[in-house]
């Protein structure tokens, strides 16, 4: 008696509908995440060209340059019932090295920074982080990422969210770099 028995066209559509509109419906009422901070590249140090020791500032003389090509980021809020607590921001910037003529060693170190600010761009942290190439021989150009993103918790007040708080990235210049960065862009 079952067996023969055939829902109607109907009868299904309506099934579809209701379990598309509990779908939709709890999709409406559920909550947007916080947003993440801004991760901004400062324009001055997305690139470093650091030469041999001496005078010369030719091609000829670079040892190494660095140039940050993006960055991936992530992050997590852990607060209370009064909305203070923490939030975690990772950072992981892509950058390529290039061995220069200068290069006699293979190797290339360097050191970029995060630093974190509130709206008013008040420095809440600052992190540096070295790193150290070796150059194969015929390949003078490495693209790295960390694989592990570089980690800032900062403290979150209760109203606060990722609005509230500018992420940098940047390589670390000396004040020659600097200046022959903002002569040469």
């Amino acid at each position: 008696m079952w067996k023969n028995q055939r829902r109607s066209p109907f009868v299904i559509k309506a099934s579809s509908l209701t379990l598309v509109a509990m779908i939709v419906s709890a999709c409406a009422s559920a909550v947007a995440p916080p947003p993440c901070p801004q991760v901004r590249l400062l324009a001055d140090g997305a690139k470093l060209t650091r030469f041999a020791p001496g005078p010369g500032r030719d091609i000829i003389d670079i040892v190494h340059e660095e140039k940050i090509t993006g960055f991936a980021q992530g992050c997590e809020f852990e607060t209370d019932d009064t909305g203070a607590g923490t939030l975690t921001v990772w950072a992981a910037p892509t950058i390529v090295s290039s061995r220069g003529p200068a290069n006699t060693s293979g190797r290339t170190e360097f050191s970029y920074f995060i630093a974190a600010t509130d709206a008013q761009k008040n420095i809440l942290r600052r992190d540096r982080y070295d790193r150290a190439f070796t150059y194969t021989r015929d390949v003078p150009r490495i693209r790295w990422q960390n694989p592990e993103p570089e980690k800032i918790i900062l403290p979150l007040k209760a109203g606060q969210n990722g609005k509230d708080f500018l992420v940098y990235l940047s390589l670390v210049l000396t004040r020659d770099e600097l200046d022959y960065r903002r002569k040469n862009r």
